[in-house]
């Protein structure tokens, strides 16, 4: 019949498009006694195909699996492999959105179903690859990032498709096997079919590897026209966005993902930066409330949560918070934060222990060093204090250089106008910031050498923020002192 075949085409065409066609096409036929049969077996295919590639692409689950199942409960003049087929596309995990790895209970029950599953699947697959298209999707769905695959080259692990090899719908997914994206073969398709639109959101993945956001953007709103229901595209773009420091758009984005999957609990960290960038820190500790109900990522939800009542100077709370933190998280920014906030309440001896320990994991922060030497100050440990300030004094000279060497690039970049107008704005006040840092560093040393009776070095330090308008008058004094 015409109809079937033409429907069959569809399947080999490979696009999400061309699979959905190819279901509604299949499923209009059932209704014809002749191809009935067939029809409806066909329809179970392409709803199988078109939930798999909703999966892997991190898409909004349309029901297209529960479509194909129903109608395997009420035929049973279909392929023996066939509903086991669905059983693995079951199993098989959404694209994640954002982590990587499992982040829900149900991710974690999907593992547990594969591994369990695995050979008899793999037995299966294999020999019903070669002779169904549907199977050896599957196939490469479930054995291109299977660990216990890893032995096999991808030539070999194509084979039991090369029935189907010249099929767009298998070329395509070879091209995207085990994460080595082929650009030119992705290209190739699009160009020989214009319905394979979810193309565009490779590519702009490749350029997000190459750091050239503004390229990515271009094919991520490409994407997004054409499939909006997207939530890994919609986190894809939130994460760009943050790296660009366009918080507002990213925070945006990261509601819309929520707003299809809000137990996507990478958007709701990403949620909780955008929040603490933009100042909005009652917001942020809501969310990471929200956050903390899904039992993942505690450690980074307690972290993110002292971070913001720092910034309300609830400090008390901070403080628990981040001691919760640093049982879960083994960093530098845990201690820096908990030396921060026990030096805002006044506990010297723990903000020193803290800022040491933070140091001692990332020697070369200069915000941290800053903090310890202010602390000998405070203690009068002026040895240690002169030491810690000048390499701090060393480190804010390096950062600001490179800070001066990152708004160069930025300016001759070909970003938009505005996104490089933000970028050089925020690096202007890390610099700004940075200098005040220094000055309160060279001041500190003054004071330190000055107490060691060191008089050369103390008028060495003084003589540098004697113009100061926070310190030159002590400034000053120093240096009169030592006439």
């Amino acid at each position: 019949m015409v109809q079937l075949a033409a429907a069959d085409r569809l399947v080999r065409a490979g696009c999400l498009d061309c699979l959905v066609a190819a279901y509604e096409a299949f499923d209009a036929l059932r209704s014809t006694s002749s191809v009935a049969d067939a029809a409806t077996a066909g329809a179970i295919r392409a709803a199988a195909l078109v939930a798999l590639r909703q999966r892997e692409l991190g898409m909004v689950d349309q029901g297209y699996l529960a479509n194909a199942r129903a109608l395997v409960s009420g035929h049973a003049n279909l392929p023996a492999f066939l509903p086991h087929v669905l059983d693995v596309i079951d199993a098989l995990p959404s694209a994640s959105i954002g982590a990587g790895h499992p982040t829900s209970d149900a991710d974690l029950t999907k593992m547990a179903t594969l591994r369990a599953n695995r050979g008899a699947w793999t037995d299966m697959l294999r020999g019903a690859a070669g002779v169904d298209e549907a199977a050896a999707y599957t196939w490469l769905s479930f054995m291109c990032n299977a660990t216990e695959a890893r032995a096999m080259t991808r030539e070999d692990l194509f084979v039991p498709v090369s029935t189907f090899s010249e099929a767009p719908l298998i070329a395509y997914r070879e091209a995207t096997c085990r994460g080595v994206v082929e650009p030119q073969r992705l290209q190739a398709l699009a160009a020989a079919d214009a319905r394979f639109a979810e193309v565009d959101y490779f590519l702009g993945l490749l350029e997000v590897g190459r750091r050239k956001l503004n390229d990515a953007d271009t094919w991520f709103l490409k994407a997004y026209a054409w499939h909006p229901q997207w939530p890994a595209l919609t986190m894809t773009m939130a994460n760009d966005a943050m790296t660009a420091e366009e918080f507002e758009s990213a925070l945006n984005l990261y509601d819309t993902t929520l707003g299809y999957e809000a137990h996507a609990v990478d958007a709701l960290v990403g949620k909780v930066r955008a929040l603490t960038y933009l100042g909005r820190n009652a917001d942020a500790i809501a969310t990471v409330d929200t956050l903390l109900t899904e039992r993942w990522y505690v450690g980074d939800a307690r972290y993110w949560r002292a971070v913001n009542e720092a910034q309300l100077e609830r400090y008390d709370d901070a403080w628990a918070d981040v001691e919760a933190a640093a049982k879960l998280l083994i960093n530098a920014e845990v201690p820096k934060l908990a030396g921060i906030i026990a030096y805002r309440r006044g506990e010297l001896d723990v903000a020193r222990a803290k800022f040491d320990e933070s140091r001692g994991r990332h020697a070369d922060d200069c915000e941290t060093g800053f903090y310890l030497g202010v602390v000998l100050a405070e203690q009068r440990a002026w040895e240690r204090s002169a030491s810690v300030l000048v390499e701090t004094s060393g480190c804010l000279e390096r950062g600001e250089n490179a800070l001066k060497e990152a708004i160069a690039t930025i300016g001759a970049s070909t970003d938009p106008p505005e996104r490089k107008a933000k970028q050089i704005a925020r690096r202007e006040q890390q610099i700004a910031a940075g200098r005040r840092m220094m000055a309160t560093s060279w001041f500190n040393t003054a004071v330190a050498y000055f107490s060691l009776s060191r008089g050369a070095d103390a008028r060495e330090y003084a003589q540098r923020v004697v113009d100061d308008t926070q310190f030159g008058a002590r400034a000053r004094e120093i240096l009169l002192r030592l006439k």
